[in-house]
C-alpha cells in the first residue's frame, strides 16, 4: 500500500518508523536521565554522609533535565511529520 493510497481511503498513514524509534527513544530517555540523577545523588550523599539532601537534589535536576532533553527531541516529529492540515488547505485552492 502505497502512501497515495491512504489518501484516497481517507485513513492516516501508518508512523514512519524513525517516528516510532524516537518515541521509544524518548521514554527509556527520561528514564534514564533520572534514574542517574538518583544514582548520583545517593553517591554524593554517601560521600558526604547528608543522607536525603543530593539524593532529592540531583533527582529533581535529573527530572528537569530530562524533560527538556523530551522537548529537544520531540520538537523533531514536526519536522519527520509534516502537518496534515497544509496539505488539505493547498488541495482546496
Amino acid at each position: 500500500m502505497t502512501n497515495t493510497d491512504h489518501k484516497n481511503t481517507g485513513k492516516q498513514p501508518p508512523h514512519k518508523p524513525a517516528l516510532n524509534f524516537l518515541l521509544i527513544g524518548a521514554g527509556s530517555m527520561f528514564t534514564s536521565m533520572i534514574v542517574a540523577g538518583f544514582l548520583v545523588g545517593y553517591a554524593l550523599d554517601e560521600v558526604f554522609d547528608t543522607k536525603p539532601i543530593f539524593l532529592l537534589s540531583c533527582g529533581l535536576l535529573g527530572f528537569i533535565g530530562g524533560m527538556q532533553k523530551i522537548q529537544r527531541l520531540l520538537s523533531k516529529m514536526d519536522q519527520l511529520d509534516p502537518p496534515k492540515a497544509k496539505d488539505a488547505s493547498e488541495k482546496s485552492e
